[in-house]
C-alpha cells in the first residue's frame, strides 16, 4: 500500500517574478494549520517533494513548524509549473521504501494529477477545483512507485483549510 499526498501551495501575496511570490498572511495560517490537522490525524507523510517556487518553499515551512516535526524533502526546479504527467513521473521513480510520499506543487498539472489518479469518478470532481493549501490524499495497491497507475487511486481525505479554519 503506497500513500500520495497532493498539496497545493498556499495563498501567495505578491512578488517580482511568479518563482519568487511569497505566502499572503492567510496562506501562511492555513498551511500551519494543514500541519497542525495532519499531525493530529497521523496523516503526515514520511517524504516531500517540494516545487522550487517561494510560495512552495514557504508552504512547506508553514505545513513542517504546524506539525511540529521534521520530514525528509527534496526541493526540485522540475516540480514548477510541472504537468500532471510530469509530477507522475517522478512520483514512479522513488523508492519501494517510502511508504507515503507529499508533492507540494502547483496548478493546473496537480488537480490534473489528482484526477488522472482517482478510481471513482465520483470522487474526481473533488479535484477540479483545486483551491491553495488543498490537499488530496490518495491510497494505492502497489508495493511500488513504480507500479503507480491512471485511475486507481483511492481517495482518503480531500481537505481544504480555508473552509475548516475560515
Amino acid at each position: 500500500m503506497k500513500r500520495l499526498f497532493l498539496l497545493r501551495h498556499a495563498k501567495t501575496g505578491f512578488g517580482l517574478s511568479d518563482q519568487t511570490r511569497p505566502l499572503a498572511e492567510r496562506g501562511k495560517q492555513e498551511a500551519f494549520w494543514l500541519g497542525q490537522y495532519l499531525n493530529k490525524a497521523d496523516l503526515l507523510p514520511e517524504y516531500i517533494l517540494c516545487s522550487s517556487a517561494v510560495r512552495a518553499q514557504e508552504s512547506l515551512s508553514q505545513l513542517l513548524s504546524g506539525a511540529e516535526t521534521d520530514i525528509t524533502q527534496s526541493i526540485r526546479d522540475d516540480l514548477y509549473l510541472a504537468s500532471g504527467q510530469n509530477m507522475a513521473g517522478l512520483v514512479r521513480t522513488l523508492t519501494s521504501a517510502i511508504n507515503s510520499a507529499m508533492i507540494i506543487g502547483h496548478n493546473p498539472g496537480l488537480s490534473l494529477l489528482f484526477q488522472d489518479l482517482v478510481a471513482d469518478s465520483a470522487n474526481a470532481g473533488t479535484g477540479v477545483n483545486y483551491p491553495t493549501c488543498a490537499v488530496g490524499i490518495l491510497d494505492f495497491d502497489i508495493n511500488d512507485w513504480s507500479d503507480l497507475k491512471s485511475k486507481s487511486g483511492q481517495v482518503v481525505e480531500f481537505i481544504i483549510p480555508s473552509e475548516k479554519i475560515g
